[in-house]
């Protein structure tokens, strides 16, 4: 009977977990132990993968029992490509099949807390351009009818 009681006493206090949210915004762990936060829309972004075992290669040796988790909503091709690379770099891999975040696609943490300001990839690693090179930033404007005409 102490076992039903202590249950509908935890169920009815609501959450018994420490920041909730935090948790769920930053695919189960805390911001406090977050390395690298990658956004959805980056992770999703196959132009990721060349840089991602550089990424993981700066945190090798340095902090220890590092964590990569992965959002389930990726393409499952991607999760594969991620969770494949942390293995090779010795750090555990965890693909969130029901992902609490849409803002986050890849979180690289540890056990304890480190407390970086950023986190981001862009302010981590900025010399990593998720944009198609080929592409110019000024596209050419087109000449009008008129403009062609008299020209």
């Amino acid at each position: 009977m102490t076992n039903l009681d202590n249950r509908i006493e935890r169920a009815s206090c609501g959450e018994y977990r420490v920041n909730p949210d935090e948790q769920k915004l930053y695919l189960n762990t805390y911001r406090e132990r977050v390395l690298l936060a990658v956004t959805f829309s980056d992770a999703e972004n196959t132009l990721l993968k060349p840089h991602f075992d550089q990424i993981l290669s700066s945190f090798d040796g340095q902090y220890d029992k590092v964590s990569v988790k992965i959002s389930g909503n990726l393409p499952d091709a991607l999760s594969a490509f991620y969770l494949k690379t942390a293995d090779n770099h010795q750090f555990s891999g965890q693909i969130l099949l029901d992902s609490p975040s849409d803002v986050f696609g890849l979180v690289i943490h540890t056990d304890h807390a480190v407390n970086l300001e950023k986190i981001s990839l862009s302010e981590r690693f900025p010399e990593i351009r998720l944009t198609d090179a080929t592409l110019d930033d000024n596209p050419k404007k087109k000449k009008g009818f008129l403009e062609n005409l008299f020209d």
